[in-house]
C-alpha cells in the first residue's frame, strides 16, 4: 500500500512537472508578440524563429506549451480523480507565469536602449573615420595599405559613374586584399596586429561611406 502511494505522488509531481514546463513556454511565447532583444529559444523552435521570425516564435511556444500543461493533465486523470485541483494550479501558474514574462517589457525602454546603442555605434565608427595611420614602420603592410588606397580610388569613381560590372570587380578585389591582410598579421606582434585590424576597420567604414 505504502509503496502503492509512492508511486501515485510520483506521477503526480511528474504531472505537474509536465504542467509547468507548459506554463513557462506558454507565459513565455505571451511576450515574444513584441519585438525584443533576447529571445530564449527552445531548440525544436529555431527553424520556425528562423523562417517566422518573433511572432512564430511566440505562437510555436503557445502551442508547446499548451500541449505540455495538456500532457500533464493526461498523466494526472490517470492516477487521481481531482482533476479541477490540476487546473487550478495550472491556471494559477499561467496568471503568475504571464505576468512575470510580460511585466519588465517595456517599449519605450527598448526604444531608449536602441538609440543608446545607436549612438554609441556610430561614436565608435566616428572614432575609427578620424584614426590616424600606423605608427610602426613595415614594408609589407605599407606596401598593402597602398594598393588599398589604388582600389579605392577606382571604386570612388565606379561609384560616381554608376558602372555596376566595375563596381563588382573592386568588391571582389576588397575581400582578396581583405584575405591578405589576415595572411600579413601572422607575422606581426600582438600590438601591431591590434592596430592594424583597427586601421582596417576604419578602411572598411571608408569603404562603405561610398555606398
Amino acid at each position: 500500500m505504502d509503496k502503492q502511494k509512492t508511486v501515485t505522488i510520483a506521477r503526480k509531481v511528474e504531472s505537474i512537472a509536465l504542467g509547468y514546463i507548459g506554463v513557462f513556454f506558454f507565459s513565455l511565447g505571451t511576450s515574444y508578440f513584441q519585438e525584443r532583444f533576447l529571445y530564449r529559444v527552445p531548440r525544436i523552435l529555431i527553424p520556425v524563429f528562423d523562417m517566422l521570425g518573433n511572432v512564430g516564435l511566440a505562437i510555436g511556444l503557445l502551442i508547446l506549451g499548451g500541449g505540455f500543461i495538456y500532457y500533464g493533465f493526461t498523466k494526472w486523470k490517470s492516477v487521481t480523480e481531482k482533476k479541477s485541483l490540476y487546473w487550478i494550479l495550472a491556471v494559477a501558474g499561467l496568471i503568475a507565469g504571464v505576468a512575470l514574462a510580460n511585466i519588465n517589457f517595456n517599449p519605450n525602454k527598448s526604444t531608449d536602449i536602441q538609440e543608446k546603442m545607436d549612438k554609441k555605434r556610430e561614436s565608435q565608427m566616428d572614432e575609427l573615420r578620424n584614426l590616424d595611420g600606423l605608427s610602426f614602420s613595415n614594408a609589407e603592410v605599407d606596401e598593402h595599405i597602398a594598393k588599398y588606397n589604388t582600389l579605392y580610388k577606382r571604386y570612388e569613381v565606379s561609384i560616381k559613374n554608376q558602372d555596376e560590372t566595375a563596381i563588382a570587380e573592386c568588391e571582389k578585389e576588397l575581400v582578396e586584399w581583405m584575405t591578405k591582410t589576415a595572411d600579413i598579421m601572422q607575422g606581426l606582434s600582438n600590438e601591431e596586429k591590434v592596430e592594424l585590424a583597427r586601421y582596417q576597420a576604419k578602411l572598411s567604414i571608408q569603404w562603405n561611406d561610398l555606398k
